[in-house]
């Protein structure tokens, strides 16, 4: 049964990593040779392509009369380790496109984050005002949802961050905390310990999606830069970016809805393991539970 298990487990990682890794990375490659035989000025030029790679093929056919097929060994060696080393280039972009994802941009992009969090912060609060306008009216329940849909496609909270998944991210904090008086930040990991593994398979997969969507954006850098060599190239990035940023926003609601639905089913089992009143919840249970858990801090 172990052995089972373990030759299943390891199908399972080979897979991934063809997929996730050698595979993507291979396709840069390929795009990076064709940029180099091609260059700017004949960036279309099949022609040249094909003669460029008969020829390869001709010395190596050469080479290899003369010294076997080791060179076509170490050959294919070669490009398989350039794919894989392009695709953990790839990955390691993947955290600092996370962090900008995030809203967590670096020191000298603040003042631009300021500007863009200024903006999403008036078209927030422009649009509740609007349907707090419209309940005090009276208005009827569908006009109010038009009016809070507009709201919430802006941010589900009041914006903080520059960019839509950052504030989506932090939303469960702030919603835990307004209803429950409960510092999310503090109390997830004794809830994650607390969570059965129902729970943490949905959540770890879909914070998975999350880093699986911007690992795609350091793909997107790479085939951006590659644009230097032949245009084309960027283009392919360019369209790596639109797909980077819509996965981003869907997994990222994903994860989010996630956090908070099991704070909303778990939370009882939390506070019952650390507090000794009784049920419902309520509020001044949350503050009590997060000061134990700040330990003053």
């Amino acid at each position: 049964m172990v052995s089972g298990f373990l030759s299943e487990f390891g199908r399972k990682v080979a897979e991934r990593w063809a997929t996730q890794v050698v595979l993507p990375g291979l396709l840069f490659t390929c795009a990076l040779a064709v940029a180099s035989a091609l260059g700017q000025r004949r960036w279309a030029d099949t022609g040249l392509l094909w003669r460029t790679l008969g020829a390869f093929a001709a010395v190596g056919g050469a080479r290899q009369q003369a010294a076997g097929s080791a060179r076509t060994v170490m050959l294919v060696i070669g490009v398989v380790a350039v794919s894989v080393a392009v695709a953990l280039v790839a990955r390691a972009l993947g955290g600092p496109v996370a962090s900008l994802l995030s809203g967590r941009w670096p020191f000298f992009a603040r003042p631009l984050a300021r500007r863009l969090t200024a903006r999403r912060h008036a078209a927030w609060w422009r649009h509740d005002a609007a349907y707090e306008a419209a309940r005090e009216a009276g208005e009827d329940a569908h006009r109010l949802g038009e009016l809070a849909a507009l709201r919430n496609a802006v941010a589900l909270v009041e914006p903080r961050r520059p960019t839509w998944t950052g504030d989506r991210l932090a939303a469960p904090a702030t919603r835990v905390r307004d209803q429950y008086a409960l510092d999310l930040t503090a109390a997830w990991p004794r809830l994650w310990l607390l969570l059965p593994d129902t729970t943490r398979q949905p959540l770890t997969d879909s914070r998975q999606g999350f880093d699986e969507a911007a690992a795609l954006g350091g793909w997107a850098a790479l085939y951006g830069a590659l644009g230097a060599l032949w245009w084309p190239s960027a283009v392919v990035g360019l369209g790596v970016a639109v797909v980077c940023r819509r996965r981003s926003h869907e997994t990222a609601q994903a994860y989010a809805e996630l956090v908070e639905a099991a704070v909303d089913v778990h939370l009882d089992e939390l506070l019952d393991r650390f507090d000794d009143e009784l049920r419902p919840i309520r509020p001044g249970r949350g503050a009590a539970v997060t000061e134990r858990f700040r330990k003053g801090v």
